[in-house]
């Protein structure tokens, strides 16, 4: 039975409502995370880990919401949990071994995202072959 454009409002009203929720819920996971881990281990921990966190959040963020013509791929999904291992693998050695870390120098993951993107381009093409 096809729904009609009331009960379609409503479903999206409600699936935005909980999308919203969500957010909210990780912002104050993220914040509460951020404070236990500042207060227990101190500041250049958070830094360290916390910064790490929130700016590989934001380049596997940026780097899937720009990969809408992937999204239904499980190649995709495969390739993305592969580099995100990597990426954490790199930063949880260097941050660990290092001794001094400046929040600052997370900008230079901006390096990472073409590397992302030249391994996205290997995956075939869902639009292309869809038309095929």
């Amino acid at each position: 039975m096809p729904m009609n454009s009331d009960t379609q409002r409503a479903t999206h009203i409600r699936s935005r409502i909980r999308d919203y929720v969500l957010y909210v819920v990780i912002t104050f996971a993220f914040i509460g995370t951020g404070i236990v881990v500042d207060s227990k281990w101190g500041n250049d921990a958070f830094i360290r880990w916390h910064g790490l966190t929130g700016f590989t959040a934001g380049l596997f963020g940026y780097f899937i919401s720009n990969s809408g013509q992937f999204l239904r791929e499980k190649k995709f999904w495969v390739l993305t949990a592969i580099l995100l291992l990597v990426h954490l693998a790199g930063f949880i050695i260097v941050l660990s071994h290092v001794d001094e870390w400046r929040l600052t120098w997370f900008i230079g993951m901006a390096i990472e995202y073409p590397v992302l993107v030249f391994f996205r381009s290997r995956l075939p093409n869902p639009s292309q072959e869809s038309e095929t």
